[in-house]
């Protein structure tokens, strides 16, 4: 093989890469929320209870669709390192859908996560094996599902079609933030699906990577202020 084959290899190889880099780059995704303010009422066992957010999708340019993984709309908090959090270094990493809330001095509430040992192998599977959903009274319920409906539910693939969409979400409080005291907070959500190279078993196809129009990036909505009393 001749020099000037191996540059032209070369050249077409540098080609083809900066092509599918700038494919994963075509959709720039805003999520805002629409509410102006958001209050939570403490009540007797508030820690079943999750709140709702109206919010919006914003995708300039869309010709087709695009796919959001692990983008579900009951919202967990994710365990943020709260000494040195910064949205942004989320562009990093891949993370689900969640939420942050700030005091008024824009330090974040820690979500604090407990596990429990359970003596009876039997209940510890079916805690396993049961995933949250939110009732129309916004009552955090707990449902156990079958191994297929658990890989839907973690994979929570989203699909768009319009430019803007809108949607309702639901941030899991009474689950990860249920001991709030009453005040002025701020909520927001994160969400990151950046490292093309690792995608999950479940958008492998026939030994493939079933990708599509699967949206490579992050974003961080804008804050609204949560009123706690």
């Amino acid at each position: 093989m001749t020099k000037k084959t191996i540059r032209n290899l070369l050249l077409i190889i540098l080609f083809l890469f900066s092509t599918n880099v700038l494919a994963q780059e075509v959709f720039n995704i805003n999520l805002s929320i629409t509410d102006t303010l958001i209050i939570r009422k403490k009540v007797k066992k508030s820690y079943k209870y999750a709140i709702k957010i109206n919010a919006e999708l914003n995708i300039p340019k869309l010709q087709d669709s695009v796919v959001l993984y692990s983008f579900n709309k009951y919202v967990s908090s994710n365990f943020f390192d709260v000494n040195n959090f910064r949205p942004d270094k989320y562009k990093y990493f891949s993370t689900r859908l969640s939420y942050v809330i700030e005091d008024t001095n824009n330090q974040i509430i820690d979500a604090p996560h407990y596990f429990v040992s359970y003596v009876k192998s039997k209940v510890e599977t079916r805690i396993r094996n049961e995933r949250m959903f939110v009732s129309p009274k916004l009552k955090i319920e707990r449902k156990l599902l079958t191994i297929q409906e658990q890989r839907d539910y973690d994979l929570a693939k989203y699909v768009i079609y319009s430019e803007k969409h809108s949607l309702v979400l639901y941030p899991l409080l009474g689950e990860y933030h249920s001991s709030l005291p009453k005040g002025e907070y701020y909520l927001y959500f994160v969400y990151s699906d950046y490292n093309p190279r690792v995608p999950p078993p479940e958008m492998m196809v026939e030994g493939k990577l079933d990708e599509g129009n699967v949206f490579r990036g992050y974003f961080v909505s804008n804050k609204v202020k949560l009123i706690v009393e």
